[in-house]
């Protein structure tokens, strides 16, 4: 069961400097500083925790900030370069949050499940993804209609099981360069797949993970909403700032 905090209890909490460093205060609010139980706790993320309140680890802001200039200044050169990503978040918690940032960016998502293979499997994928979208081109052009009632049934049912395991990846046409994951541990079969490829992971997650399976790590809360959608807008943000660089150097 995974251990929730309410975000009222921040208050609860101090977080010495925070009122002199806006951006401590920015993590502060979101919520990014609330852990998991201690008993959850993986070795490698000790550096980053502060304390314990109520059983619940809470991080070290001040250790959390640096980690995510890091991965900030990283996705501005990513974006310079024009990279693309593949946002991961399938938990309850991250699906709108990853969709809404991926679709801000035009980059492929994944909020449902992660099927095996979708990277290290690719050709067998996007071969799997253009039958959907030629079932469904054909479905909304009329074309199925030419089949019986009863095989027009059974081609809306694929067509609605491929959507659920496609949906958001319909324009990945290559290998990402990068993905964007929302918990580790959540994602596993994703990072695993990710590391044969030898793709990039940046990750936001918690202090039960293993911090060295992302080449970006920022340590942080990854199950509250307001958590995630705050480390996804500063991820959207910063390569936006990166494409705007580029932009700026191409017309000097």
């Amino acid at each position: 069961m995974i251990f929730m905090v309410e975000t009222s209890t921040m208050k609860d909490i101090p977080v010495p400097g925070m009122a002199v460093n806006p951006e401590i205060t920015a993590l502060y609010q979101a919520g990014v500083h609330f852990g998991y139980a201690k008993t959850r706790r993986h070795p490698k993320m000790r550096q980053y925790i502060f304390g314990t309140k109520s059983n619940v680890e809470v991080f070290d802001l001040f250790k959390v900030l640096p980690k995510l200039q890091e991965t900030l200044d990283a996705l501005r050169v990513m974006g310079q370069e024009g990279k693309t990503f593949l946002f991961v978040g399938t938990k309850a918690s991250a699906k709108e949050a990853i969709r809404i940032a991926a679709q801000e960016l035009g980059m492929p998502y994944v909020t449902e499940r992660w099927l095996g293979g979708t990277l290290t499997n690719f050709k067998v994928i996007t071969d799997r993804v253009q039958y959907w979208l030629t079932l469904r081109q054909q479905q909304e052009s009329g074309e199925l209609k030419k089949y019986t009632k009863h095989e027009q049934t059974k081609l809306a049912q694929e067509i609605n099981k491929l959507e659920y395991m496609f949906k958001g990846i319909e324009g990945m046409k290559h290998i990402p360069h990068a993905l964007v994951v929302i918990d580790l541990k959540e994602e596993s079969l994703a990072v695993r797949e990710a590391e044969r490829r030898g793709v990039s992971v940046i990750a936001l997650s918690n202090t039960d993970t293993d911090p060295s399976c992302a080449t970006y790590i920022i340590p942080g809360n990854d199950n509250a909403k307001a958590s995630i959608a705050y480390i996804l807008q500063r991820i959207v943000q910063a390569y936006k700032e990166g494409v705007a660089m580029q932009v700026a150097e191409t017309i000097i």
